[in-house]
């Protein structure tokens, strides 16, 4: 019976695993990186953006690497009291990844398409406005 449970409960997540569901995830990410890295979108290539690679996904390119721009967003807060945890997959940056390798490439298929939907919103907004395109570099910080 707990078996026939995993089981109905990996299939359930499997079936979350929609392009409409990454787009929220991905909406989610790009209004936390909104307030806390105003113009980030700007910095985005979105020809190379590819989720799946950590120096070519929106943190890496933001930040030079995945796991740097975890800290950089302040998405993980390695402080001794962090106030709330925010989860790197719920914010689209990252696929889920305990449902085996093939639901994990189509997660990261799904989320780099809302990436790049929000990066090119979002830079078209900019050209609108009269914001100048300014290059993608490795760290907006260092």
């Amino acid at each position: 019976m707990l078996r026939r449970l995993r089981l109905r409960r990996r299939a359930r997540r499997l079936a979350a695993l929609t392009a409409d569901a990454a787009r929220s995830r991905a909406a989610r990410g790009a209004a936390l990186l909104d307030d806390r890295d105003p113009g980030w979108a700007a910095r985005i290539d979105t020809d190379g953006l590819a989720l799946g690679d950590g120096a070519a996904c929106v943190l890496g390119q933001l930040w030079g690497e995945y796991r740097l721009g975890l800290g950089r967003a302040r998405v993980l807060d390695l402080s001794s009291a962090p106030t709330r945890f925010v989860s790197p997959v719920d914010l689209g940056f990252q696929a889920v990844g305990d449902l085996g390798e093939a639901a994990e490439d189509l997660d990261y298929a799904f989320l780099t398409r809302a990436w790049r939907a929000e990066v090119t919103e979002r830079q078209a907004r900019g050209a609108v406005s009269g914001a100048r395109p300014v290059r993608p570099t490795a760290s907006r910080f260092g």
